[in-house]
């Protein structure tokens, strides 16, 4: 199908993990605006429904596949299932993430194992198998990751979290030195301060939102469109030549050191 200017990704199918609210949904509809076909998944499959109803509107064709992403099988059975209802994979984008804050050294091992398999090890279960029908059917593909501002810059109680999303930074720069010669690029997204998302609550603490207009350069705090618009450059057939990168969207709030 001919690609037109104004939706650069007519023809692509792209996959976008989390994409029931919050950040993956935002990401999902600026993809769908761009032309491509969307696999919605998450783990509640009402959810699941609502969000593939929503944006079919846009005019692109939709799929959904519930999945909890805690359980590696899990990600296996969605790679599988996702690569049996559509024609291809273009696009694959690595949004889902979740963490469970408490002191590190209260850490069970349940706890443990469900941050790092939804934050890092489903991830990469998805790239390598979306990896491989790429390379098969000689797509020049897309995987974007995404990480977190708390894997340079600490968050209170978040130390799985946080060191599961420096693993896909490293996994990210991995892939891309071993995709490269197929043409796929890997890059990887790292949200700032995004409290402003689908499905988040509307009623944030207002100290909260005073804090990031005072300390973060852009004088607020993130918004959903922000990730989405970021993700979508590595998306697009004009950033062909860029993999392996990190890309840290925040407003400029890892240059300011409050006084």
């Amino acid at each position: 199908m001919e690609q037109s200017p104004h939706k650069p990704l007519t023809g692509k199918i792209a996959l976008v993990t989390g994409s029931t609210r919050g950040l993956g949904r935002t990401i999902a509809e600026w993809l769908a605006r761009d032309g491509a076909g969307i696999v919605v998944t998450g783990r509640e499959p009402d959810a699941v429904d609502i969000a593939v109803r929503e944006i079919e509107a846009t005019g692109v064709p939709v799929w959904g596949i519930p999945a909890d992403l805690a359980k590696v099988e899990e990600a296996h059975r969605l790679a599988r299932t996702a690569l049996e209802f559509v024609p291809q994979l273009d696009i694959l984008v690595n949004n889902a993430g979740m963490s469970i804050r408490g002191n590190f050294w209260d850490v069970t091992d349940t706890d443990w194992g469900y941050q790092v398999n939804v934050n890092f090890r489903s991830p990469f279960v998805l790239a390598q198998q979306v990896a491989k029908q790429m390379i098969g059917k000689s797509i020049r593909g897309r995987i974007v990751n995404t990480s977190t501002i708390g894997a340079r810059h600490c968050h209170t109680n978040a130390a799985v979290y946080d060191s599961a999303k420096g693993g896909v930074e490293t996994m990210t720069r991995n892939m891309a030195y071993e995709l490269g010669p197929y043409g796929i690029t890997v890059n990887c997204v790292v949200p700032g301060a995004i409290p402003d998302r689908p499905g988040a609550n509307p009623n944030y603490d207002r100290g909260a939102r005073a804090r990031y207009n005072r300390h973060i350069p852009a004088g607020r705090a993130g918004r959903a469109e922000d990730i989405a618009a970021a993700v979508r450059f590595f998306c697009l057939p004009e950033s062909e030549f860029t993999t392996g990168q990190t890309l840290l969207v925040d407003g400029g709030h890892a240059t300011y050191i409050p006084e």
